[in-house]
């Protein structure tokens, strides 16, 4: 996956490139406000999109909205039991190259928003890192709640944030219940206990 949030016509172009080759697995989107989305293909052919919680026809609507992103594709040969609803063929249009005129004027406006905030020197990120077993026991701690997107997220969290803690308080607001978590916070503290 790209360490760069690029303009969504050009991950969605990327997202074509993976079905005219018939690829069969799991695209993982994450946008610049830590949204997620996830868009399941058997054999190039879009079997489901999720976004925000919104399943296909408004996950695609909601990812039209979208400026930019970024992409990770992880192959996965199971196969695909059908989808429960499928896309309509508007939504399937527009995910398939329809985007191309609607975000062509959007990305050229997105480039120079780009362009001038690269002008301007960010501050070094801090020079502490987290150690390796620490993300490692997050992560493996992440992925039994949030499935195979918990990856992405994880490093999306340790980019912005160093301290473990901080890590795990942000990665539970992904989690569809207080309930669930407090289970995953308290499931990554014992983890990381573990590591002293």
């Amino acid at each position: 996956m790209s360490h760069e949030f690029r303009p969504l016509i050009e991950v969605l172009r990327e997202l074509n490139a993976l079905v005219q080759i018939e690829a069969s697995g799991f695209v993982f989107l994450v946008t610049e406000e830590l949204h997620s989305g996830i868009i399941r293909l058997h054999n190039g052919q879009v079997k489901e999109v999720t976004f925000r919680m919104l399943r296909n026809d408004e996950a695609v609507q909601g990812l039209s909205m979208v400026s930019t992103a970024k992409l990770r594709f992880q192959p996965n040969d199971i196969p695909s039991y059908g989808n429960k609803m499928a896309l309509n063929p508007a939504s399937m249009k527009w995910l398939l190259g329809g985007f191309e005129q609607e975000l062509a004027g959007r990305s050229e406006t997105t480039a120079a928003i780009a362009a001038a905030s690269a002008r301007a020197p960010e501050p070094p990120p801090p020079a502490a890192r987290v150690d390796k077993r620490v993300r490692d026991a997050i992560e493996q701690v992440a992925v039994n709640y949030l499935g195979p997107i918990a990856g992405m997220l994880c490093q999306e969290a340790f980019e912005t944030r160093h301290d473990p803690r901080q890590v795990v308080a942000h990665l539970a607001t992904y989690l569809n219940s207080p309930q669930e978590s407090r289970r995953f916070v308290d499931d990554a503290h014992k983890a990381l206990d573990l590591l002293r």
